[in-house]
């Protein structure tokens, strides 16, 4: 089935777009008498990547190894010396693969949380929260040759959530105007069950509340997703134009058979639990 031919997927305009530009308020008005909202596509964007990122460095600092110190969180900053004509995508691919290597040279596997950012001036850089095992000092990238684009700064993070939080702030967060095709954030080391946790965090809620972090739910291109059983379930919204403006209108609800307030797996999935987790 086309996801484009499912009902709740076909826009439908509600007033007439090329006339002169409604006020704020109108448009919330003609939204609501429609039952639509305009989604503020920006903020959207960073919730999700606040959430994303927010899950990925405290499962890391939950899932500290038994029977030592706690790892000491380093943050390390990565700068260009020239401009956003510089950048290559695989460059903080080829630095974090650098890094991970000497890890495992020194015996421990590599946990990381890292997100993209714009200064000032415009040019992409990079802030990368990495946990070493106590005793272990983070090498500097620039020396080692890992980060030759540029400076790279390092710190011990006393606390390290927040200030990775810090940095995804509408401020500093234009999705505009990064390079084209630059990824803004990724995580590395994370144990199964936590790794599929966070993935289960970008599933929209119709989907949660009838998933475990175990079942493989695919999106459907032009809408809606796929279920493990190959069902097709389309979106509960569809999209329309209210003076201009693109919003979203609920055409239906799915039922869900739980509702889910966090990652979950179902009591039968003993077996998947148990491979995860060893218990």
């Amino acid at each position: 089935m086309r996801a484009s031919a499912a009902s709740g997927l076909v826009p439908v305009p509600t007033t007439n777009t090329r006339g002169p530009k409604v006020p704020q308020w109108e448009v919330e008005r003609l939204c609501r008498d429609v039952g639509a909202f305009v989604v503020d596509k920006d903020a959207n964007r960073l919730a999700r990547l606040r959430r994303s990122v927010g899950f990925a460095a405290r499962a890391i600092g939950v899932q500290q190894p038994l029977g030592r110190r706690p790892d000491v969180p380093y943050m390390v900053t990565l700068t260009y010396r020239g401009d956003n004509r510089d950048w290559r995508p695989d460059h903080i691919t080829s630095a974090l693969k650098a890094c991970r290597e000497w890890a495992r040279r020194q015996g421990f596997k590599l946990r990381y949380v890292w997100v993209a950012e714009l200064q000032t001036r415009g040019v992409i850089h990079y802030h990368a929260c990495i946990w070493l095992p106590h005793g272990v000092r983070m090498p500097k990238w620039d020396v080692r040759g890992w980060w030759p684009h540029g400076m790279a700064n390092r710190k011990v993070a006393r606390k390290a959530v927040p200030y990775l939080m810090k940095y995804l702030s509408k401020g500093s967060f234009d999705g505009g105007q990064f390079p084209h095709g630059a990824r803004v954030h990724g995580a590395g080391g994370l144990e199964t069950g936590l790794r599929l946790g966070r993935r289960w965090l970008g599933l929209p809620r119709c989907v949660q509340g009838n998933s475990s972090i175990f079942d493989r739910w695919t999106r459907c291109e032009g809408g809606g997703w796929i279920s493990p059983r190959g069902t097709f379930v389309p979106s509960e919204f569809r999209r329309v134009v209210v003076a201009g403006c693109t919003a979203l209108q609920r055409v239906f609800k799915h039922r869900t058979a739980i509702d889910a307030h966090g990652p979950f797996c179902w009591l039968t999935d003993r077996e998947k639990a148990m491979a995860v987790y060893g218990r």
